[in-house]
């Protein structure tokens, strides 16, 4: 009976780390940021048009000279 607690104790290290790893995965690849989710949630509003308002539409990285076709220095 020792035998059997100590085997699914010792089970538990891997399983929990299995769930952490998916956990952090769907919160990253998630769209938006966990952050901004919540704050639609509470408003009620869609999370597309959370980001759309918040500025966070992808292009975070793209300066406002990306929008003109011109080169990034960056």
């Amino acid at each position: 009976m020792t035998s059997y607690i100590l085997r699914r104790l010792l089970l538990m290290i891997p399983t929990l780390f299995g769930v952490l790893l998916v956990n952090f995965a769907i919160i990253q690849f998630a769209p938006g940021g966990p952050v901004e989710q919540i704050i639609a949630q509470v408003r009620g509003v869609d999370a597309d048009a959370a980001g759309r308002i918040s500025g966070s539409t992808g292009r975070e990285t793209a300066g406002p000279s990306a929008a003109s076709g011109a080169a990034s220095r960056y």
